[in-house]
């Protein structure tokens, strides 16, 4: 998978009980990256990018469908160690992700869930990287999809040998 968006998504096809999964794997885009590509489209933000990229992968929303990727979403939490660029352009619009059954997010360390419906989820770092982390919780996320609609997450704990702490005084 290259580390730079080329104008195509990856899409691996998986198939359960229940069907296929389609799993879309995008890798960090910039709007110069998707410029490259649609050089008739105008964008001229992150936002736009990402939406022209979705676009691109003509999902259908009656399947199962899981991105994976690694984006600033807006309204998430961020550690001193993750830096934003002036005024948040970085950051993309949680509502372009609406057709994903699954949106499994990396890039922020602090696992978290955006958005109501539970399915939009940064799992954060194995470890801790800078002191503002001293208080999170570690840990992987394992995702069971069900049938359309139908998903269960559970988070397994990590416990790393020597956790990080601050010392003062």
């Amino acid at each position: 998978i290259s580390p730079a968006y080329r104008g195509e998504t990856v899409c691996i096809d998986l198939a359960d009980e229940h069907g296929p999964v389609h799993c879309y794997l995008l890798p960090f885009i910039k709007p110069v990256h998707v410029r490259a590509s649609h050089p008739e489209a105008d964008i001229t933000s992150y936002n736009d990018a990402l939406k022209i990229a979705i676009e691109d992968m003509n999902i259908d929303p009656s399947q199962r469908n899981i991105l994976l990727t690694h984006q600033f979403v807006s309204g998430a939490q961020r550690s001193e160690s993750e830096e934003l660029t002036v005024g948040g352009t970085d950051q993309v619009d949680l509502s372009l992700m609406a057709g994903f059954h699954y949106v499994a997010l990396g890039h922020l360390h602090r696992p978290q869930t955006l958005g109501e419906s539970g399915r939009i989820r940064y799992c954060g770092s194995p470890l801790k990287y800078s002191f503002s982390e001293e208080r999170h919780h570690k840990s992987v996320t394992l995702v069971t999809l069900g049938e359309k609609g139908d998903l269960q997450l559970e988070l397994r704990p990590l416990q790393p040998l020597h956790d990080l702490r601050s010392i003062r005084g």
